[in-house]
């Protein structure tokens, strides 16, 4: 599969995986249905620009999930929720090794045997191999999980109590 270079990116609907690239050039790697791009912008640029794009920073965002999910570390981040785009980290933001996974093309995971990896599996029968535990993998995906749910539980939930306000 040919890369695609690009100035900037935006994450979409598209977005599997946003990736560190060995490339100082380029030094972001994404993942697309069915593309590769390499970006000259750094993963944490990119997710900041498209928070920004979605209504908020990425402080804006993360400081929301604290409240949310009442944690601090490794907190996934709605980047434009209402078109459905989660993103996990899979290590700490501040670090320059951090990667990111779109929450809904994951299928399933599982932790290599005899390393401190996973193997992540996408909903288009493609894998990726991240340096992070299966432990901390599942922790990444029960945590957005939980940020997804009680992100639409409070729109949904608000628009059934105003709804039910007006029923006699």
């Amino acid at each position: 599969m040919a890369e695609v270079l690009k100035k900037s990116y935006v994450v979409n609907e598209r977005t599997k995986a946003i990736l560190i690239n060995p490339d100082p050039m380029y030094p972001t790697k994404i993942l697309e249905d069915h593309q590769v791009l390499l970006c000259k912008q750094t993963p944490k640029e990119i997710v900041n620009q498209s928070c920004l794009l979605g209504g908020s920073t990425l402080r804006g965002r993360r400081l929301a999930m604290e409240k949310m999910l009442h944690t601090k570390s490794k907190l996934p981040i709605p980047v434009k929720p209402n078109e459905g785009i989660f993103l996990f980290p899979t290590r700490s933001p501040r670090s320059v090794y951090c990667e990111w996974i779109s929450f809904f093309h994951v299928k399933q995971f599982h932790e290599m045997k005899g390393t401190k990896g996973s193997t992540v599996y996408f909903s288009d029968d493609t894998e990726l191999h991240i340096p992070t535990s299966g432990f901390s993998v599942r922790r990444q995906m029960q945590l957005t999980g939980l940020a997804i749910a009680t992100f639409y539980k409070n729109e949904i939930c608000g628009r059934r109590t105003d709804r039910d306000r007006f029923i006699p």
